[in-house]
């Protein structure tokens, strides 16, 4: 009896099989952080009007080190009609490309394409027409290259622009200063290449000028003879990228919000140059002067934290977590207790998945409600594929001790700068979340230097709380490390009814 296979199962064995004969990694878009890039040898068509491909996130080293992983990659459905995908398999590779996590989705969910987004750049390469006679020539001749050697000849190299991961690692400690707990990034020069260029045509000498001498005359001749030099100055060519190497004794410093980002412990302070706190000339009414990339700290429009009043009351979305188990690594970075969670927990929220990359306290809470402050708050920082923030924000009352905030005071770090991850130690995400859901939301910014707008707030409406011994053993690290109250410039604030 014959046993007909799973269209799904076939799918995925035939995916994989493709991406692991040859692939073709093109990158569709990247930045400091993270490259995204699309398999095109795994494009196959499933159904009419849909087609799988294989997607592939390449962290950077910094990141990595953080995430405890290098690469995920991801075999995507699309729908070439009504642009939409779906995610069918995930898997998430170390530096060595060892395979730390290899899941599928238990539920296909088909999202939207935004339009604007890496979805969509990723979507338009997977659906756009191509003609098949020459992707069979393409691969025809890539298979036949890949088992006949080329002859040797000289090798022809087009600058490439982008660090090399080993030279991104050696950077991190000269832009370090330049991000705030946020990972924002200062904009970073691009130095232009140089071509051969033609000597300019020797000058027209004078009809009449005074006799030379016989030696300076027979040079000037020889010189007129010879043909025009060519100058060559060689192209300003990076030198082979070494193998990622995920490097976990750091302090990478990934600080508070939004990935916030990493900044390397111990790096040298320019002459004169202040850094950032909460008091002092690096105080936050000095921010925006320390840096010209930190000036929208106080000039920009939409700042954050702000005193959430007036909300508009509506039925407001449910936010849909999907939080994990995680263990994580947990750092005193100087500005704040951070905690960096695994891989896998996620939330989705305005028809956008965001996942969960960090956590960290502030005391006395940064926002307020109707002008009333709180003890603390725990900022837990989302980010999407396209690099979009979304931070949810649990405020903390003074009452019961909190068992996961006991975990990780626990086993907080003896210094400063210098990350922990504790073996066999995880925590429940989920105790982070109050038992009602309801929330206010806003769009504000960052809320450390560089202060970057377009950040989506939700702020929890019921409280969670924690032990008086809890609240103490944060207030001697950090007595105060909240930003002041910024002004809402006519912003609009939802709030569940």
């Amino acid at each position: 009896m014959r046993h007909r296979m799973h269209p799904l199962a076939a799918l995925l064995i035939l995916a994989g099989s493709t991406a692991a004969m040859a692939a073709d990694w093109q990158t569709v878009a990247s930045d400091k952080k993270r490259t995204i890039e699309l398999d095109r040898a795994s494009i196959l068509q499933s159904d009419p009007g849909t087609k799988v491909a294989w997607g592939r996130i390449v962290l950077s080293e910094s990141e990595a080190a953080a995430a405890g992983y290098m690469t995920v990659k991801a075999l995507n459905r699309y729908d070439c009609r009504n642009q939409t995908f779906a995610t069918i398999k995930r898997v998430y590779l170390d530096a060595d490309s060892t395979v730390v996590k290899d899941e599928k989705v238990k539920v296909e969910k088909d999202m939207p394409i935004a339009v604007g987004s890496v979805d969509e750049k990723l979507w338009r390469d997977v659906c756009k027409p191509a003609d098949i006679s020459q992707l069979a020539k393409n691969a025809a001749r890539a298979a036949q290259s890949a088992q006949v050697a080329p002859a040797a000849k000289p090798e022809v190299r087009t600058a490439d622009y982008r660090p090399a991961r080993g030279a991104e690692k050696a950077a991190v400690t000269q832009v370090a200063e330049a991000k705030g707990e946020h990972g924002a990034e200062a904009p970073t020069p691009i130095k232009k290449n140089f071509i051969d260029k033609p000597a300019p045509p020797p000058r027209a000498e004078p009809a009449e000028r005074a006799p030379e001498a016989p030696a300076r005359a027979a040079e000037k001749r020889a010189s007129a003879e010879a043909p025009p030099e060519v100058h060559r100055v060689p192209a300003s060519v990076p030198p082979p990228r070494p193998r990622p190497r995920v490097v976990r004794t750091a302090p990478a410093r990934i600080e508070s919000h939004a990935a916030h980002g990493p900044a390397a412990a111990g790096t040298p302070l320019a002459h004169h140059e202040i850094h950032w706190s909460y008091e002092g000339e690096g105080a936050p009414a000095n921010w925006g002067t320390l840096k010209p990339e930190w000036q929208l700290c106080n000039t920009g429009e939409r700042q954050s934290p702000i005193d959430i009043r007036d909300g508009i009351k509506v039925e407001l979305e449910p936010i849909r977590f999907d939080y994990k188990l995680s263990q994580f690594r947990i750092v005193d970075n100087g500005h704040t207790v951070q905690v960096t969670v695994g891989p896998g927990s996620s939330l989705q929220v305005m028809g956008r998945y965001y996942d969960l990359v960090q956590f960290h306290f502030h005391r006395p809470s940064e926002e307020r409600i109707n002008g009333k402050g709180f003890e603390m708050v725990v900022h837990l920082v989302h980010k999407d594929l396209d690099g979009r923030l979304a931070v949810v924000a649990v405020l903390l009352e003074r009452g019961q001790m909190h068992p996961l905030v006991q975990t990780l005071w626990n086993n907080l770090p003896l210094e400063k700068n210098v990350d922990y991850s504790p073996d066999g130690v995880a925590i429940d995400l989920n105790q982070l979340l109050p038992a009602d859901r309801s929330y206010y939301t806003y769009m504000g910014s960052l809320t450390t230097p560089p202060c970057s707008e377009g950040v989506m707030w939700m702020v929890m409406k019921q409280p969670a709380q924690l032990s008086s011994e809890q609240i103490a053993i944060f207030a001697r690290m950090y007595p105060m490390n909240a930003r002041p109250i910024q002004s809402i410039r006519g912003r609009m604030i939802k709030e569940s009814r």
